[in-house]
């Protein structure tokens, strides 16, 4: 059967152009792996990163691993059909909860064991980063022997010169080697030199440190976007969502602020990539003829009139990875007329101004109705409506304001678009919330499955018999699994380790382990409660995301992350939050302080 696998490999290579395959000898060899489908894993602008940069060190060879789409054997690279045990570094790149599963089926098909206490010499050393890793390592963290906690950008300078001057070759015990590397690289988390300890009542008593002078929390890395090449393609191939555009990272983080968002959090401040950064070594003759622009918020990016005009002039199709519905550019009616589009999303989140005062969202329903009335103008044909449920203090009124604001949104549409003729579809998307760590809403509870079933039931039956529009939903049962994965402790690892290794569904390890799940998941947290997560310090204030929280529940709205807008123009350094407290001003690119266009 690998002789199979082996050819299937290599006809996928023959479609793609950009990969990179490097002759082993003298070099360290990389695995990295991204634990869900080629095609899901492909339309990854961080994974196709690491890859890039891990390949462009001259004594490093990184070659791919995906989740297999079937049961072939053995688990081979793309690159050079070696199998996953062959590697010195396996690097888990994760940025979904729900591919944890995945992550420990990998390992057992790779043949290595899955905890790192029962790995020897003889086997790689495994590795995570990617954002779940610095959301929340710990139902990971039994079967990682570290953890990169930060952006890549960071770590291939850091880690990589730790490693030419103390490779892990196997002559020495793991513990000393990580030992070394924990004091020597910053944003190393090693779960083998932690203790997770409990209270009679099952909560989190702490989370501490085994050996001498290791840190309580591990510092995430974060890079200055001045100083590093955006994240961008770097392998072109038809199989994936985006199918072969070229996507480039114009920004990372949101300074909105909304309440349910990690990345809003996690990726303070926000940072943006110069336009001549973003061009920087595509010439006329090589320009790609389809862009897509990758941001949080792509609408708050200050560049955006200049690149965007850049690229309209040059011929090329641009589309975004996101839109907000206050932050739709008029330079984005003739990027939609230039490049055909005909479908756009943007995210209400709430049916009902109330709840989204709530979350945080600062949309009304007149900004969102003449953003959906400017994309139809526009040539758009097909809308996408996020919306959420499940969110705190929401109550059956916010359900049907749902249903309201869509039959509102189609009635403006089809006016604009002179009837129904010329009209394209709504599909109107419904997500279960899952509350987030380092978020306000890290205390808060889900909302439970059947709670969700019944509110999204009731929308689709309120919405049913409309031409031109269609409603999906998420599963919610899914959504209790994320919640636990993402706010999870090691106990939870164990979970995964009876589900994936002894083949038992999850009804079924729901009762065989020795604590209700519904305890991680349906529990609205104390104010003063250790969360396990906290083992990473993202250098946010706690008592900064209490009083967040603390407004959400009495229907309040804050301003968000200043460095949106603050940096270009004051002076002052910024302490609501505590990120730039803590990591100084680094990170802020002041030359665009003081520009009025932005």
């Amino acid at each position: 059967m690998s002789w199979k696998r082996r050819k299937l490999l290599r006809e996928k290579l023959k479609n793609e152009t950009g990969y990179i395959v490097k002759d082993w000898g003298g070099k360290v060899s990389v695995a990295i792996v991204f634990p869900n489908t080629y095609f899901t894993g492909m339309s990854n602008i961080g994974f196709q990163n690491v890859y890039r940069l891990f390949n462009a060190l001259p004594d490093v060879v990184c070659e791919r691993f995906f989740y297999p789409d079937s049961d072939t054997f053995p688990l081979l690279s793309l690159e050079s059909q070696r199998p996953l045990s062959e590697f010195e570094l396996v690097v888990f790149s994760v940025p979904f909860e729900m591919d944890y599963p995945h992550v420990l089926e990998i390992l057992i098909k790779a043949g290595i064991p899955l905890r790192s206490k029962d790995r020897t010499k003889n086997h790689p050393l495994v590795a995570a980063g990617g954002v779940t890793a610095f959301l929340n390592p710990q139902p990971l963290s039994p079967f990682m022997d570290f953890f990169f906690l930060g952006d890549a950008e960071v770590f291939v300078h850091t880690f990589w010169n730790f490693w030419r001057s103390c490779p892990f070759t196997g002559s020495e015990e793991k513990e000393d080697w990580l030992n070394r590397l924990t004091q020597s690289v910053d944003g190393i988390y090693v779960p083998s030199f932690y203790c997770e300890s409990y209270n009679h009542d099952g909560t989190l008593k702490s989370l501490s440190p085994v050996k001498p002078d290791l840190p309580y929390r591990i510092r995430v890395q974060k890079s200055s976007l001045a100083e590093v090449e955006p994240a961008r393609t770097q392998i072109f191939t038809s199989n994936t969502e985006f199918s072969n555009a070229f996507l480039v990272e114009i920004g990372r983080g949101c300074g909105r602020g909304c309440r349910f968002c990690a990345a809003g959090y996690v990726y303070r401040p926000p940072r943006f990539h110069k336009v001549e950064a973003i061009l920087k070594g595509v010439t006329n003759e090589d320009l790609p003829k389809r862009w897509g622009l990758v941001s949080a918020a792509v609408g708050d990016y200050p560049y955006l009139e200049e690149l965007a005009r850049f690229l309209i002039e040059k011929g090329v199709e641009v589309s975004f990875s996101s839109l907000r519905a206050d932050g739709i550019h008029p330079v984005m009616k003739e990027i939609f007329k230039a490049g055909q589009h005909h479908a756009v999303a943007i995210a209400p989140e709430a049916g009902s101004e109330r709840l989204r005062r709530v979350i945080n969202k600062k949309l009304t329903d007149d900004q969102i109705c003449e953003a959906c009335v400017f994309l139809t103008e526009a040539g758009i044909r097909h809308l996408k409506l996020y919306f959420m449920i499940g969110l705190p203090t929401e109550t059956d009124e916010d359900i049907t304001a749902i249903v309201s604001l869509v039959k509102r949104i189609r009635h403006e549409v089809i006016r604009t678009a002179k009837g129904v003729r010329n009209l394209g579809t709504i599909v109107v998307d419904i997500n279960s919330f899952v509350p987030k760590p380092f978020t306000p809403f890290q205390w808060a509870a889900f909302d439970g499955v059947s709670s969700l079933k019944e509110k999204a039931k009731k929308i689709q039956r309120l919405l049913s018999g409309f031409s031109n529009l269609r409603v999906h939903t998420d599963v919610p049962k899914w959504a209790y699994l994320q919640a636990l994965f993402a706010r999870g402790d090691q106990r939870v690892g164990d979970l995964l380790e009876k589900v994936v290794k002894n083949g038992v569904s999850w009804t079924v390890a729901f009762r065989e382990v020795p604590w209700n799940p519904d305890f991680f998941v349906m529990r609205e947290r104390r104010k003063d409660e250790k969360f396990p997560w906290e083992i990473v310090d993202h250098g946010i204030d706690r008592e900064f995301l209490w009083k967040e929280y603390e407004k959400a529940l009495n229907g309040k709205e804050s301003g968000g992350c200043p460095g949106i807008g603050f940096y270009f123009n004051s002076n002052h350094k910024c302490t609501i939050c505590g990120v730039c407290k803590k990591y100084g001003t680094d990170l802020i690119d002041f030359s665009t302080k003081g520009d009025e266009k932005r």
